[in-house]
């Protein structure tokens, strides 16, 4: 009536004997000397190598590429011509460059931030009186860009320029 309760003596003996069952079989496979069977075949290419194409692209898939220079706006820094205020841009990024006609300024008093989202620009000197940043997030509409930098007299200037993003 009662089943008297396995012990751990029984559980070894159980592993012992399953390891020894399978043991024996995968020694004796590891350990003999097959002759290995090796078949020579020829193999002939029909296919042109003109014709190739990668395995990952479909034949029919069509990539759309926006051209860069639509995500390019121009803005001339503190000079007596004032660019537009307002730039109509067809992605979700925009770069300025442009004319820097400020006087005496490190590198750290010029930053450019996009007070819609929060993003602040990287700005990169290409020459002496040149700058530009890099690609500048965008969220999709209006966007304000604030250009802050101090003048000479110490007096901190903030230029806004507004950006329109139709498209993300």
């Amino acid at each position: 009536m009662f089943k008297s309760q396995p012990t751990d003596t029984h559980f070894l003996i159980i592993t012992s004997f399953l390891v020894v069952l399978l043991g024996i079989p995968t020694f004796f496979t590891l350990t003999g000397n097959e002759a290995v069977k090796t078949e020579f075949g020829e193999v002939s290419s029909t296919q042109n190598l003109s014709q190739r194409q990668p395995a990952s692209v479909p034949q029919a898939a069509a990539v759309s590429v926006q051209p860069a220079l639509s995500q390019l706006a121009h803005y001339d820094l503190n000079c007596a011509k004032r660019a537009t205020a307002k730039v109509n841009v067809t992605g979700g990024y925009v770069q300025l460059q442009g004319k820097n006609c400020l006087k005496n300024v490190k590198d750290g008093d010029l930053e450019i931030i996009n007070k819609s989202n929060g993003y602040t620009a990287s700005i990169f000197s290409s020459g002496i009186d040149k700058y530009q940043t890099d690609l500048i997030q965008l969220q999709n509409g209006d966007n304000e860009i604030a250009i802050r930098y101090r003048e000479r007299s110490g007096k901190p200037v903030e230029e806004v320029l507004r950006v329109h993003s139709s498209k993300i």
